[in-house]
């Protein structure tokens, strides 16, 4: 049988790929390691409006989410970077955001993207990491997102010579990411859990496929489609505040929860049950265990002062763990602190704090010492003795 130069290539990609996948341990990315920048990619912008349906843009869904998302990190973990490859309607070339990420020295890396096919039944949300899998459906699927690379010049050059349609070319760059693919796989099914949670849409699951946009990230690496914009049922969900509010909370408890695997961490902070009106009036509350019903104090319901126009008291102190059992307040487990913590019991949890206070500056003065203790701690904030967000306890006190 004759063998052409287009498949001579593959026998040995086979053997390579073999090789990395035996080897691959060598360079395990399990080990602990701070999640300390994260790069979100909002898809396509600009010229490139993504998948459209009437007046809704595939490019303006995505950009809202990551700029979202990103505002939640930044609120809740003040010490990770958050880098954006886009904060406005502009094109960014496939590969500059693979760039973006690597000069950046990024822990993570976000692609967020909205799925449409010529029917109306597909829907549900699904992730991917960079790989090639025996689903041809799966490869279909990269090979029209990844078609957005003719809208650049002298794209075959950039993409070391890729050719649109050729699995040659995807079975080749799909080597790039083995050395990350084991914590992506974990980052993106830690995604569709948390989406099965909160956003009721169906799973599609996390999977491989070849996106070009995870061609070169040098780090773990997820795309991932928040529903079908094809779909009515889907489409509306995108497009509406509430729906995207629950979006936003998916990706960020999924990337807390791996953030806290990642460091070795005991605690995760998830954000609240309830659908807040945005993202800063998020109750945001760390728990060990799988997502619970929590009390109208716990989800960020609003704290209302009395009818007669009492002033509310607000006060503030640094969480430094949170339990479902009782810890005696001279344990060693903490610390520096030990003998030294209050206890407040709130809904099943047992937390403990350190310090009270009635100006927020100082208990940020304080969180910043306390921090080079417990690197988990953060101010928690309380109106009356009830739990609530430090956007209702500045609220509260006039602020």
């Amino acid at each position: 049988m004759k063998v052409t130069a287009k498949y001579a290539l593959i026998p040995v990609i086979v053997t390579y790929m073999t090789c990395t996948l035996l080897c691959g341990n060598a360079f395990s990315e399990n080990k602990r390691a701070a999640v300390n920048t994260v790069v979100l990619d909002a898809g396509h912008g600009g010229k490139d409006p993504g998948c459209t349906y009437g007046k809704y843009l595939e490019k303006n869904i995505t950009l809202s989410v990551a700029l979202k998302l990103g505002k939640l990190i930044r609120e809740n973990y003040p010490e990770v970077k958050v880098v954006y490859t886009r904060s406005t309607d502009v094109y960014v070339d496939l590969y500059k955001r693979g760039d973006i990420a690597n000069k950046a020295g990024a822990d993570l890396f976000l692609s967020i993207h909205v799925d449409a096919v010529a029917g109306k039944s597909a829907h549900g949300n699904s992730s991917f990491v960079m790989g090639m899998d025996k689903t041809e459906k799966n490869l279909a699927e990269a090979m029209r997102e990844n078609d957005v690379v003719q809208y650049e010049e002298d794209y075959s050059t950039k993409y070391e010579g890729y050719v649109p349609g050729s699995p040659e070319s995807y079975i080749m760059f799909s080597l790039m990411q083995y050395a990350y693919q084991d914590n992506s796989m974990l980052f993106a099914e830690m995604i569709q859990r948390h989406y099965r949670t909160n956003t009721g849409l169906a799973d599609r699951g996390a999977r491989q496929a070849p996106y070009l946009v995870l061609w070169k990230t040098a780090m773990p690496s997820v795309l991932t489609e928040i529903g079908f914009i094809s779909n009515d049922s889907d489409r509306q969900f995108l497009v509406s505040e509430a729906g995207q509010q629950r979006i936003v909370r998916s990706l960020f408890n999924a990337f807390s929860e791996y953030k806290s695997k990642m460091e070795g961490r005991n605690h995760v902070i998830t954000l609240s049950d309830t659908v807040p009106e945005s993202p800063s009036q998020s109750a945001a509350q760390e728990q060990t265990s799988a997502p619970r019903s929590q009390s109208a104090a716990e989800t960020g319901t609003p704290v209302r002062q009395s009818d007669a126009g009492k002033k509310s008291k607000v006060e503030y102190r640094i969480q430094v763990c949170s339990s479902t059992e009782r810890i005696p307040i001279n344990s060693k487990r903490f610390g520096a602190y030990k003998g030294k913590v209050t206890e407040k019991r709130i809904g099943s949890r047992y937390k403990y704090y350190v310090g009270s206070f009635n100006d927020l500056d100082k208990a940020k003065a304080k969180l910043r010492e306390v921090k080079k203790h417990v690197p988990d701690a953060f101010v928690a904030a309380f109106v009356d003795g009830k739990s609530a967000t430090l956007a209702q306890a500045a609220a509260a006190a006039g602020k």
